[in-house]
């Protein structure tokens, strides 16, 4: 395997080359929330000439910091984009794949040169070869053709590359008592009822439960299964207030700051939940103190609200309202959850909520 290096950025600060990394990866979501936007909702010049600036604005930067050969396949890329802006390079799904795949592997190369000062040239020139053959092919219904051929390389060299995959278990087994079971079957009904008249999908809570208990096992000392498990179909249950003063907005707010009260209030009527009425009040805390409705802050608020705010916050965001709007958004969410370290969680929770995501992620089951 030979290999290239870029002296000059090297030897760069490595607050400038973080910088660089990070804009990288905030440009790579963007292109590939395009591309998702074009194969979703259909293809448009405007979501082009967005995808052509982030490309445009990513080569930039890379020319800034002297990763000229990088440089060169993200203007292959580009060139192509701006190929499919002018009308003679028509889009296709396989090209809109090769971007996002390019865009990763360039990524890679950056990674291994920050890491060791040198990357891959063999991989680069695939890369660069590859592109700069589909840029001048004479029949643009080859190009998709070239493009799949490209894919289908780079996935098996991922195949050669990938150790054995260690199996992976995202189902966690939770005993109640008699009682308790009785119980959380009512739970369920309860949740089932509150979601439709909110208008989330019936599965919104079964979802949220089951991370809940995948980061739960991922504590260092982990809360009541059973008790996470009440917490988990009973958070919601509150907001009904809210349905009863849609049309006030002064008492809908006032609801919204209320609900985890009133919610908690409901699930004390059933006797030995304790720790979940503790759980479901204390959900919209904040670790810096900043949440509602006590204002809590610190070991104040239990662990298990924390767990479940964590699940709540991913499950919404990665499967919108309705459940069916799951669009490889789960990178942005973890991010988010990630984003709220020392703010609305606690730095080792988030630890164990990355290690459950990443059990999600190999499995893709949630």
């Amino acid at each position: 395997m030979s290999h290239f290096a870029c002296k000059a950025f090297s030897v760069l600060e490595k607050e400038i080359k973080d910088d660089l990394l990070e804009c990288y990866v905030e440009a790579q979501q963007e292109i590939e929330e395009m591309i998702n936007g074009i194969e979703s909702d259909g293809f448009s010049s405007d979501k082009l000439d967005k995808l052509f600036r982030s490309l445009h604005s990513m080569k930039g930067n890379c020319s800034v910091c002297f990763l000229d050969p990088l440089v060169g396949v993200l203007h292959k890329l580009e060139e192509i984009v701006d190929g499919m802006r002018g009308g003679y390079i028509q889009y296709h799904h396989y090209l809109g794949e090769l971007i996002i795949v390019v865009v990763e592997k360039v990524y890679e190369l950056l990674q291994q040169i920050y890491r060791s000062h040198v990357a891959d040239s063999d991989m680069r020139d695939e890369l660069q070869q590859g592109l700069e053959a589909i840029y001048a092919a004479e029949d643009d219904a080859s190009r998709a053709d070239m493009a799949a051929i490209m894919l289908n390389k780079s996935h098996q060299a991922q195949d050669e590359n990938v150790e054995p995959a260690v199996p992976v278990s995202v189902i966690v087994k939770v005993k109640f008592s008699e009682q308790q079971q009785e119980d959380i079957d009512l739970f369920v009904g309860y949740s089932h009822k509150i979601n439709k008249l909110l208008g989330y999908s019936p599965e919104r809570s079964e979802r949220i439960l089951k991370l809940c208990q995948l980061i739960n096992v991922e504590c260092a000392t982990p809360v009541d299964a059973p008790q996470l498990s009440a917490a988990a179909y009973m958070h919601n249950m509150g907001m009904a207030l809210i349905l009863n003063n849609k049309d006030d907005e002064v008492l809908k707010r006032q609801a919204e700051q209320n609900h985890p009260m009133v919610g908690a209030k409901l699930l004390a009527k059933h006797v030995g939940w304790e720790d979940a009425v503790a759980m479901v009040q204390a959900h919209k805390e904040r670790f810096d103190g900043s949440g509602f409705p006590q204002g809590l802050m610190g070991s104040l608020i239990p662990q298990g609200a924390f767990i479940l705010s964590m699940a709540v916050m991913f499950i919404d965001t990665v499967w919108g309202k309705s459940g069916s709007e799951y669009n490889k958004s789960a990178m942005h969410a973890v991010q988010m959850i990630n984003f709220e370290s020392g703010k609305g969680f606690p730095p080792h929770l988030i630890e164990s909520f990355n290690s459950a995501l990443r059990k999600v992620l190999v499995v893709k089951s949630l």
